[in-house]
Formats: C-alpha cells, structure tokens, sequence
C-alpha cells in the first residue's frame, strides 16, 4: 500500500493490534489504541482496514445466525471487509469493519489476510468446526488431567498424557509438557521422580535396560531351527574322562567344564559354533544382541533357549564340546594345546559343592594345584589381582536378595581355567596365523603406592587407576591379567565374540577359509557398542535394585568403610551389599575408617542413597 492512499485518522492493522495513522513521513506515525504513546512503522508493517477518520472503536458482536448466513452466501468465494461487514452489521463504519476483521481472526466461518478473504465452504465449515471443538475436548481433558495430577488420583485413560513424560524418563523424548506446566527442571530423573509420585511406575520399577535400549523381542521360531545335525559330525569320545561344570545354584547356561586325564588339562567349552555358522540368520541376531544380559529380575539370552538345552554343557547327558587340551609344565607355563571336537560326559556342581570336593577329589585337587601355578606365574608377569566385595542381586516377584560371593578356591579355580584357555587360545592363534578377537588393556599412567594402605581401600586404589580394556584383531598384552596376549573363549553361548573366535577355529580345523582381519575387525566393532550399554545395563539395574531393597527395609543397619575422599564428600564401601556410596561424613574421616550406617534415605530416580554415620571404634 502506498502512502498516497492513506489518509490522517485511517484505521490501520499493526501486528494483529488496531492502530490510528497519525502523520505520514519516510516512517508512519501511528497511534496503537492499546497504548499512550505514538509509534513510527515501517509502511510494509501496516495495513488499512478503514480510510477513517474514526473516534472510537466499539467492537461489534454479530449473532452467530448472521455469521453462518454470511458464510452460506459466500461459500468458498474471496471476499472484503466491507463485504462481511455490510452483510454482517449492514454497516461500514470503522467499528463494523473492526468488528468484520475480528470474524476473520476468529477463522471459523472466514479466513485469510486484510486484504485476501475467503469464506470457508460448507465442507471446510465443518471440518473447521469439529477441529476447534476436538481442541476444544483436549483442552478441557487436560485440565481435568492436571487437576487429578494435583491430587495425585490419575485414572486409566490419563496415561496418554504420561506417555509424554514416560518417553523422556526412558530417554526416547527430551520434554514433557507437564513437567514444564509443574515448573520442573526436564530430566530423566524427574520424570522418573513425577511417575512414581503418580504411582504410574510400580516404586521398583527398573527403567535401565529400556533406557540403553536393551529391552530384547522374543526369538522368531524359525531361529530354533538347528542347521545340522550334531551327530554328523566325528567327535573324540572323552565320556570316560570325568569332566565337572562348576557354577552357580541358578546357571540355565553353563558354558564350560575342566577335566584333568593324569597329563592335560582339559577345558571344555559348548560347541556352539557347531550349530551356528558364520553369517547364518542365528548368528546376525547373536551379533546384534552381542551378549546375554543378567539383570536381577531377568535374564536376556543371547541365543534361543532351544539351541541352549542342546549346546549347555551338562544339560543333556552327552554334551557336545570344543575341548581344549593344554599341557603344563611343573611350573604353570602352556607348553601346547590342542583343539579337539569331543563327546563329554559332565557332571555339575555349585560352587559350595566344588570346595566340599577340592581335597577328597584327585582330579579337582591337580587341577587346583595346575592352576595356582598358572596364577603365581602370572603375578609374576604383573597381573594385579583387585579383590573387592561381590554380591548376587536377586528379585524373585517382589522378593530381593542379595547374596556375597565368597572368596572360594573353587571359584578361583574355574576363573584361572578359563584364562588358561583364553592364554592357550592366544598362543594357537599366533601359530596359526588365524585372526582372532584379542582382548587386551594397557598399563595404568601410573599406579598407586598401596603397600601401607589398608586391604579394600587399597584395592579400590588399584581398581581406580587401571585403564578401559581393548579389543582388537591383533594380539594385544593384557596388563591387568599378567598376559602377552589373550582371547576370551569359554562362554560362546553368552558372548558372541567368544561364538566368533569358536567359528574361526572350527573353519580352521575343517581346513576351509576362514574369516579374514576385516571381518573380525567388522564383528568387533558390531558388539563394542552394545557390550557396553549390557554392562552398564547390569551395573545400574544391580544399583537400582539394592537401593529398592534398602527402601524397603528402613531400618537396616551395617558396615561402610572410607575407600576414597572426593573433596568434601567421602566415599564408602558397603561389603555386604557391594555398594558404593558418595556422601558427607562429619569429621572429613579418613579412608580405612569404619562407620556404622544406619537409617537409608533413598531416591531411586538419581540411585542415591544417604545414611546416619557414626565412626567406629578402631
């Protein structure tokens, strides 16, 4: 519009307000109704709704028969102010040609700018008209919604509105538009907080594995299928040789067992690979899942529970296996291995029954001695052993247990077995020139005088300094396990690196090609994400749940010791329940010294948990 066509005293539209021209100039003068002072705009920012001159503007309200008149008569045709108003208010005037924009705003019956209008048809009408009164609907259940949410008394059909605020507690959104209405910070943590105040969420409700994306489908049935028969295969019959898999109580996938036939020590792995080839649909899903995941309320296999009734050793009475046979000198060292498919026999025993058998047992005691031997050799090569407070967490319907796991020479024994293997693995690997994922770690920058500390504040010092592990298609020395070179080997139904390395060397018995750098090199990065996430996954849902227990039992009392000191704050070793704990303890005590915790104040959503201290005496 040019300034020639507007005269002093015109109506004007200035950002949706009503506006009265004043004076003309590079920049027009106008006077908004809405405030005292004059404005200069820019004449593009303006448009003229009425020549004027005006005094007054006195909104008009039309009857709504009027209105759907007016729409009828001009039903999907462009149209004027002026034509709304004479039809409306048969008038012109200002006021009614105010009154006549405020009808198009409005948009139920007219739409469109000052100077481009259109009634909306009959068909547009009613679409408009069910679109405000659906709005019209979510506005009014949202206020019922907020006003439940004040008495804390939500009902079913509110989760539609907790959605919101559920995705960004799981980490799948980033706001929640009820949070902002309470006025609260937009976090995990309080929307974790808001839904368990709403009773949304059960109180133990674990958000971790969702949150890490770790929550596994159910397998396909056709993944169940078995590939090939075992019984096609020629196997070295070693049922005669006792072979003891030694486990927990509630193992549904024991892996592995040891055998000792008066010269080799033997360690016998499921032969997964026998059943899962390289590339098969059932070995993509392995590589995707990456690991098993043991959480305290659920397990999360790795592989269908079909292929692990077959392949578990001990589960059937024969068990398929992948035997390795090492021989060891008088002082720990592999001076060979073998690798050989074999027929195994198994018996099964916990932990507690192994210790029970240790001396009476020949075979257990041997194996006992070689494996000490292979330990003391490692220390010598620099390993560092870190032995801190383990515990079982356990949730049987809303039942929590936690369990330590004690310091057994069976568990010791079964552990460095399976590092002979791993280190045998590595030294065939090397022979072979068959690539392989080697796990490995580099030293610390620098390690921690502990010599005068005590026993678990020393050990945290040392488990604080070691560096992230590595993996990679080249050997790598493992500084933490004392060895040059390692691959992890005994747990195929549960780590599908160890499947891969298992796939590799049956290729490699069977003298077909095996998997090249590349490959191995592609599965490692494949399962490197995941693996993480799993055991992140497994550390804070074990947090989680010993923090649902002590909720649950506001009156537990125990031991914390002072493991370290973060500035003001200290922090404490919990052995019975193997946690860890960052709190403010009065006198700044020093790390060995024993308190006594009492009365825990838990919040779940940040997996805190404070205590009453009161040091003990020395």
């Amino acid at each position: 519009m040019t300034q020639t066509h507007l005269k002093i005293g015109a109506l004007l539209l200035y950002k949706s307000q009503p506006a009265k021209l004043v004076r003309l100039g590079d920049k027009i003068e106008i006077d908004l109704l809405s405030q005292p002072q004059s404005k200069k705009v820019r004449p593009k920012d303006i448009s003229c709704l009425h020549p004027g001159p005006f005094t007054d503007l006195k909104l008009l309200t039309p009857p709504i028969d009027d209105l759907e008149e007016a729409r009828s008569l001009l039903s999907g045709e462009e149209t004027t102010l002026v034509e709304i108003a004479e039809l409306v208010f048969n008038q012109t005037t200002a006021s009614a040609i105010w009154s006549a924009w405020q009808i198009v705003t409005e948009g139920v019956h007219f739409h469109g700018s000052p100077h481009r209008i259109k009634a909306r048809s009959d068909e547009e009408y009613l679409q408009e008209k069910e679109r405000r009164a659906a709005k019209k609907a979510r506005y009014e259940s949202w206020q019922a919604f907020v006003e439940r949410v004040g008495k804390k008394s939500i009902i079913n059909s509110d989760r539609a509105f907790l959605t919101e605020v559920e995705n960004l507690a799981l980490e799948r959104g980033t706001e929640s538009r009820l949070l902002q209405h309470l006025g609260r910070q937009q976090s995990r943590e309080n929307a974790h907080a808001l839904l368990l105040e709403l009773d949304f969420w059960e109180a133990s409700f674990n958000p971790y594995p969702q949150r890490l994306e770790l929550s596994g489908n159910e397998f396909s049935e056709h993944l169940s299928l078995e590939p090939k028969p075992l019984d096609d295969e020629k196997r070295l019959d070693l049922t005669e040789l006792t072979a003891f898999a030694i486990d927990d109580d509630d193992s549904n996938d024991p892996d592995d067992a040891i055998s000792f036939d008066g010269e080799r020590l033997w360690i016998h792995v499921a032969d997964v690979a026998s059943m899962i080839s390289v590339d098969s649909p059932i070995d993509e899903v392995a590589r995707e899942r990456a690991a098993t995941l043991y959480l305290p309320e659920i397990t999360q296999a790795m592989l269908p529970k079909g292929l692990t009734d077959k392949l578990g050793v001990g589960l059937q009475e024969i068990s398929p296996a992948l035997s390795f046979a090492l021989e060891i000198n008088e002082n720990g060292t592999i001076q060979d291995i073998e690798i050989i498919p074999s027929r195994i026999r198994v018996t099964r025993l916990n932990y507690n029954e192994a210790e029970k058998l240790l001396t009476d047992n020949r075979q257990l005691a041997k194996i006992l001695s070689i494996t000490k031997a292979h330990r003391e050799q490692r220390l010598k090569a620099g390993a560092i052993e870190i032995d801190l407070p383990e515990c079982k967490v356990k949730v049987t319907g809303d039942h929590i247990s936690i369990t330590p796991l004690p310091n057994l020479k069976s568990r010791n024994l079964v552990s460095e077995a399976m590092l002979m293997a791993g280190a045998a693995c590595a030294q065939y690997a090397k022979k072979h020139e068959l690539p392989m994922p080697h796990a490995g770690q580099v030293p610390p920058n620098e390690m921690p005088e502990t010599y005068d500390l005590p026993t678990l504040v020393a050990m945290f010092a040392k488990r604080r300094s070691m560096r992230p592990g590595r993996l990679s298609c080249s050997p790598l020395s493992h500084f933490g396990l004392g060895l040059d070179a390692y691959i992890r080997v005994t747990s195929p139904l549960r780590r599908y690196l160890d499947l891969v390395a298992h796939q590799q060397i049956r290729l490699h018995l069977a003298g077909l090609p095996t998997l090249d750098k590349n490959q191995i090199t592609t599965r490692i990065a494949a399962v490197s994400s995941i693996s993480n996430r799993i055991r992140q996954a497994e550390r804070l849902s074990n947090r989680h749940w010993t923090l649902v227990f002590l909720q649950q039992h506001p009156d537990w009392q125990g031991l914390g010791i002072v493991v370290a000191e973060w500035g003001r704050k200290s922090l404490l070793l919990i052995p019975e329940l193997a946690l860890e704990v960052e709190q403010a303890v009065t006198g700044n005590q020093a790390p060995g010294t024993h308190l006594q915790l009492s009365s825990p104040r838990v919040n779940l959503p940040y997996l805190e948990v404070f205590f009453q201290t009161k040091v003990m005496a020395s």
